[in-house]
């Protein structure tokens, strides 16, 4: 007896479905870190970035390296002890000088000196100072400039800038944090528009799926020609390799948000499709009659304006140390000195009070060194105003920018909502003429591509807007603490 004959149709081999799950877990069987399990929101993103960003955490490690550079500056004031030894055992003098003191730098310029020494032994005869009496020599003096360096010096200028220099460590934290939430509100909204697109070709798909159920019971009852089976199988496979793009694009969008959602422990967290929110928030229309209020905070609060003006107290500082510099050098010196004990010789009796007092004064008469200093610090002060300057305009053209683009994305997204609207009921218009036999399935498919595509469109549109408001947070500082020092 013959085989039994099979339908064509029930010899077809079913599409496969396709499998939208992850990566696995790493080799070994380990397990990922423990992360989120509700629907992530842009907030939990942007707190991430402030916990366990890499790049963020690199910029506060700058207020240690600020630090340490005007802790080495005060070593400039740190207060010294000294000590020498000089001996000649052997020889026509014999000679033994011992000697230890202080100098402590004064903040006010000048410096406190003193110190014991005793000198020993059958000195020269153009050396007898250094010889003391037996209980030694205790000296006590005081250097003060009277003019150069009086107000300023070297020390100073270089403590002052450097303590500038940790007030500018805060606005350049600040500065880069407004890139890292600007960048990582992109990466996030990508990752939503990415999952919506997945979304709708997941519905794109079942359409087809579920229609070839339908045909296949139609196509064996004979009251459809095999070639629509056949046809809607193609679009099954097309479907499904739409599917896959659309999958692979969620999860290197999700890869690229590991980036910034990080775990406590700066681990990358790649989030899962079950995680996202199920729709993108209402976005709101543009009021542009704000937008000299918006430059004008924008320019109150932006750290680049607030570093170029800490930049402006430094150079001040350099200018004046470099004015200093012309001025005479005018010093004058006290010193009280006291010998104890007996005298070593009859003829060098050293027990007498004594007090030294004197100045000292020397000028360059070109003084191209100071007069050089200061051209170039004027000149890096007018840079200073120009970019001052510069910057404020480019703030104000950020800004101007970021509204027309979240304005122009605000009315892309009503146009590509009526789109959908009118591809929804063209395709349902199209079902209709199917049931009644005035279509087919060629038409209908080309209906639900139309309106899929138009759902595709207003998740862009909507991305864009996203992007666009993420810009404009960035470009008027809207995500910065208003207090000046970042935790």
């Amino acid at each position: 007896m013959a085989a039994q004959e099979r339908s064509p149709v029930e010899d077809r081999q079913q599409p496969p479905e396709v499998d939208a799950a992850l990566p696995p877990s790493p080799a070994g069987g380990e397990s990922l870190p423990p992360g989120p399990t509700q629907p992530i929101s842009l907030e939990q993103v942007i707190d991430a970035i402030y916990q366990a960003y890499p790049l963020l955490r690199i910029a506060f490690l700058e207020r240690n390296v600020a630090a340490g550079a005007n802790v080495s500056a005060q070593g400039e004031f740190d207060f010294k002890v000294k000590a020498e030894s000089a001996n000649t055992p052997e020889g026509y003098y014999e000679t033994y000088r011992h000697a230890a003191g202080f100098e402590q730098p004064l903040f006010s310029g000048g410096s406190v000196f003193g110190g014991y020494r005793i000198g020993r032994g059958s000195f020269e005869p153009w050396y007898l100072e250094r010889q003391t009496n037996e209980g030694g020599e205790f000296k006590l003096g005081l250097a003060v400039p009277l003019w150069q360096n009086r107000t300023i010096d070297e020390r100073r200028s270089q403590f002052w800038q450097t303590a500038y220099g940790r007030s500018l460590v805060e606005p350049e934290i600040r500065a880069q944090l407004l890139i890292f939430i600007r960048d990582g509100s992109i990466s996030y909204w990508e990752w939503v528009g990415a999952g919506r697109q997945y979304h709708y070709a997941e519905e794109l798909l079942a359409l087809a799926q579920n229609r070839n159920e339908q045909l296949r019971r139609q196509v064996e009852q004979g009251r459809r020609p095999e070639a629509d089976l056949t046809d809607n199988e193609r679009l099954i496979v097309g479907r499904q390799v739409k599917l896959l793009d659309s999958l692979r694009e969620l999860q290197t969008a999700a890869a690229k948000l590991s980036l910034y959602l990080r775990l406590p422990d700066g681990t990358p967290f790649v989030p899962g499709p079950e995680l996202l929110p199920e729709t993108f928030p209402e976005p709101s229309p543009v009021n542009r009659e704000l937008l000299a209020a918006d430059i004008a905070f924008a320019q109150s609060r932006r750290p680049e304006l607030a570093s170029l003006d800490i930049m402006r107290q430094m150079l001040y500082i350099e200018l004046c140390q470099a004015q200093n510099l012309t001025q005479p050098e005018l010093n004058a010196i006290v010193v009280n000195s006291k010998d104890v004990g007996g005298p070593t010789s009859s003829k060098q009796d050293k027990s007498p009070y004594e007090l030294e007092a004197g100045m000292m004064f020397s000028v360059p008469v070109q003084r191209r060194k100071a007069r050089g200093k200061i051209a170039a610090v004027e000149a890096k002060m007018a840079q200073l105003t120009i970019k001052r300057q510069f910057t404020a305009d480019k703030i104000s053209v950020e800004v101007q920018a970021a509204v027309i683009a979240l304005d122009t994305a605000y009315q892309a997204i009503g146009q590509a909502r009526e789109a959908v609207r009118l591809n929804e009921e063209m395709e349902r218009f199209e079902r209709i003429r199917l049931e009644q036999g005035d279509s087919d399935f060629l038409r209908l498919n080309l209906r639900e591509q139309a309106t899929f595509d138009a759902r595709v469109a207003e998740i862009e549109a909507l991305v864009r807007y996203a992007k666009a408001l993420s810009e404009y947070r960035a470009a008027v500082a809207a995500d910065l603490p208003d207090n000046g020092t970042l935790p």
